[in-house]
């Protein structure tokens, strides 16, 4: 699977003891997701341990494939806890190998303390050495570092730092890293917002998906219920729902979009009042265009008023249909 076409969700830890992890497959199918990212190494906070996981990954490979859906293994957690890596790499490969729905990842975070120091760029090299398939090392501690970025894709978690509207238009630096940029673990939803750890916001996800698809990088839907691999809450449904509707608002799927920024070389946008994430002042945060010959489309987001979202069209180009509107942002299409 191309990483650029994934629209996923999270299902993080589907092995820990006594859980049935097939409703949750059973909602990211329903909800149209075509990839499930989980743990295949031991996680202390919730049970999970490494022989639970060789008992199970199998059969969840087995429950996705005939739901339309991919399973992204991060094989290495907790690497801390002192466990034979490379045995444990093999474990999980013989395991998986037999399936074509697979995609992997060495290590979830492999900088973090809890992985002990055990997991740097060579390390994962030497260990992406065994694995079959399109393979990506971790994700760096900076969104912006290409320190893990030597695998087939370069999986990236986004800051969750800055006010909503910041965080978000951040996907453009994904796409600025070149190569195949994944956005696997970005904020995630749960049902009241926690600054700079969750987000109960249906816009922002639509906002993210729909910038996804503009820079050409794969996304992730992270969520509190995702993360133990659970069914959704109500407003968590709400935010995949429209994360959904973000990933499919342009519906040319053989696209791949030229990002012309404001001001910028013929771009759609010659220019725009920004109101750097405070909606207390007029206009938009960011507005980007994304075209393909002489269509496109064009996300203005973190708007302060929904009547005027302060983006000026020109260099020949005009505006076409709405497709897309939530609170905060508006999608739409550029033409010439």
């Amino acid at each position: 699977m191309n990483p650029y076409r994934i629209v996923g969700t999270s299902l993080l830890a589907p092995f820990r003891p006594g859980h049935d992890a097939r409703p949750a497959l059973d909602e990211a199918q329903a909800l149209g997701f075509n990839l499930v990212r989980t743990f295949g190494g031991p996680l202390p906070w919730c049970g999970q341990e490494r022989s639970h996981v060789y008992d199970g990954i199998e059969q969840l490979c087995e429950e996705a494939s005939p739901r339309g859906l991919h399973v992204y293994v991060s094989y290495c957690t907790e690497a801390g806890t002192g466990y034979d890596l490379a045995a444990h790499v093999r474990e999980i490969e013989a395991r998986i190998h037999p399936y074509s729905n697979v995609l992997r990842e060495v290590a979830n975070e492999p900088w973090h303390p809890t992985q002990g120091g055990r997991l740097s760029p060579e390390r994962c090299h030497e260990l992406a050495a065994g694995l079959n398939g399109a393979t990506g090392y971790g994700a760096a501690e900076d969104d912006e570092s290409k320190e893990y970025a030597q695998g087939n894709f370069i999986p990236v978690h986004l800051s969750r730092a800055r006010d909503k509207w910041n965080m978000v238009r951040r996907v453009r630096e994904l796409e600025a890293l070149g190569g195949c940029a994944f956005n696997q673990e970005p904020i995630g939803a749960d049902e009241v917002s926690q600054p700079g750890k969750r987000e109960s916001d249906p816009a922002i996800f639509y906002t993210m998906a729909a910038l996804n698809r503009l820079f050409g990088v794969g996304g992730v839907f992270h969520s509190q219920s995702g993360l133990m691999a659970d069914r959704l809450g109500p407003n968590q449904r709400a935010c995949a729902e429209a994360f959904i509707r973000g990933s499919r608002v342009w519906p040319h799927d053989n696209d791949r979009l030229q990002y012309l920024n404001v001001g910028h070389g013929g771009s759609p946008i010659v220019s725009a009042t920004f109101n750097e994430g405070d909606l207390s002042r007029p206009g938009c945060t960011r507005s980007y265009s994304g075209v393909v010959g002489d269509r496109g489309y064009n996300v203005t987001l973190g708007i302060s008023d929904m009547a005027n979202p302060g983006a000026q069209i020109g260099n020949g180009w005009r505006w076409g249909a709405e497709i897309g509107r939530m609170q905060g942002v508006v999608v739409r299409e550029v033409l010439r």
